[in-house]
């Protein structure tokens, strides 16, 4: 069997809160919109060696060889509280008619404080076989303006999230290296609004009393959908006290269907458009959206009896995403088109883990993930950047069968521009915006675990 130590979960939470907590707003904390916190034992070393560590079942969600680990049966339930802060400035704001668009033009608290929860359990068949089954979050957006800001025409609310549940198999080639096949059931929901310029519009159509900049509505996308992908996984000590992880997991195509709803302005410029031209009408509608394939490796290097180093490297196909078109069933409406191109991002994490005594592991990282967003397309709905990770954390052996692990990290971002124009393809009406954003974060992370001999 493989050579992993199990760390001991917890068992009989409460499923149904769990469920319920997958389901709240999750800030992307990885590069784009991708979350990483499944593991608060993972986290407190930057995830490094992620993917090479089987001790207990939430490790399942970064590589699936790792449910090889299993004794006889194990469980996880990892917490991890996200506390971002977020601001930006904007020298410049101005409608497609050139006229100032008003409104704040220093927003903070844009990134909301969020939860992300994690649930792994794993089973060992026969010496041979396992099954696992990891419950997690993904992918995540979560960012929110107040409704009269500066650059309102580009964003207000946006909103991704993910619930992933993925069942796993895994044999035992020898007694080094084991595989895995997991298969990825995942569902997504999200949210976009932004405010109209209907006084631009208006003015373009020439209707009476419309001024750009002055009668806006609101238009808000509502969409959810299912989609099916796989995660395949190796693990195995190459080496004495070498252990080395690689898995794959596949890009996942969500066709989210839902409505786009309009809240039209009180001067009545919206009305008039809806009536002549058949626009800003309530409607069907529907975006497609590809989440990456990411390939990952990790490897575990046992330096001496209390000592190993840890390290972590991973690919994500970003470049899968090159513009968000919502494509409405009303033939008058405009496809609402965002303009991504987006390209493939690295990370990259180190980290230590320090075996003190039986009861006690201790463990610290640090790591750089860069973004995939370049700086011509970067806009409000997403102000990311390169982060630099650095965290530590312990995990203590309660009682024979239960073990408790925390972890802190802290992000850190670049301030980093955002500039958008109206010549931009999906920008006509949106106007031009320049700024700067600025954001950091604390993470907190609990994990329980529990295993039977």
């Amino acid at each position: 069997m493989l050579k992993t130590s199990l760390l001991r979960g917890c068992s009989g939470l409460p499923l149904a809160l769990f469920t319920a907590s997958l389901l709240l707003p999750a800030p992307a904390s990885a590069s784009g919109y991708g979350v990483r916190e499944w593991s608060a034992a993972a986290m407190g070393a930057s995830y490094a060696g992620a993917s090479a560590t089987g001790s207990d079942a939430s490790f399942m969600a970064y590589n699936p060889a790792t449910l090889a680990g299993v004794g006889t049966y194990d469980s996880s339930v990892s917490l991890t509280g996200l506390f971002p802060s977020s601001s930006a400035t904007y020298s410049s704001a101005t409608t497609s008619a050139l006229t100032p668009t008003g409104g704040l033009t220093t927003p903070d608290g844009i990134i909301k404080n969020a939860f992300v929860p994690n649930l792994g359990a794993r089973v060992r068949l026969s010496p041979n076989w396992a099954v696992g089954l990891a419950v997690y979050a993904p992918w995540g957006l979560s960012t929110d303006y107040e409704d009269g800001w500066a650059g309102r025409y580009h964003a207000l609310k946006s909103e991704l999230l993910t619930v992933n549940a993925m069942p796993t198999i895994s044999y035992q080639i020898s007694d080094s290296f084991a595989v895995a096949a997991g298969l990825q059931i995942q569902y997504a929901t999200g949210t976009l609004s932004n405010a109209v310029d209907t006084g631009t519009i208006g003015a373009l159509f020439a209707v009476p009393g419309a001024v750009p900049g002055t009668q806006d509505s609101l238009a808000e996308f509502d969409a959810d959908g299912w989609g099916v992908g796989f995660s395949l996984g190796v693990m195995g000590e190459i080496a004495d006290g070498i252990t080395v992880g690689v898995s794959y997991r596949s890009a996942i195509t969500h066709t989210l269907d839902g409505t786009l709803d309009f809240t039209l302005d009180s001067a009545g410029v919206g009305a008039a458009l809806a009536g002549a031209a058949g626009i800003l009408v309530d409607t069907d509608a529907e975006t497609v959206l590809t989440t990456p394939d990411r390939i990952s490796v990790g490897a575990r290097v046992r330096l001496s009896e209390r000592w190993t180093a840890l390290g972590e490297f991973d690919w994500t196909n970003w470049s899968r995403f090159q513009e968000l078109r919502v494509v409405s069933d009303n033939m008058f409406q405009p496809d609402d088109v965002t303009i991504a191109q987006w390209e493939d991002s690295l990370f990259g994490s180190i980290g230590l883990e320090y075996q003190a005594n039986q009861q006690w592991t201790l463990r610290a990282g640090a790591g750089i993930d860069a973004s995939p967003i370049p700086d011509e397309t970067r806009n409000p709905r997403i102000p990311d950047a390169d982060r630099t990770w650095i965290s530590f954390g312990f995990t203590v052996q309660a009682t024979e069968s239960l073990s408790i692990s925390a972890s802190y990290a802290h992000l850190f971002l670049p301030d980093e521009p955002i500039a958008l124009n109206q010549l931009q393809t999906g920008n006509a009406l949106r106007g031009n915006i320049v700024g700067e954003g600025e954001a950091g974060a604390n993470f907190f992370g609990i994990q329980l675990s529990y295993r039977t001999n």
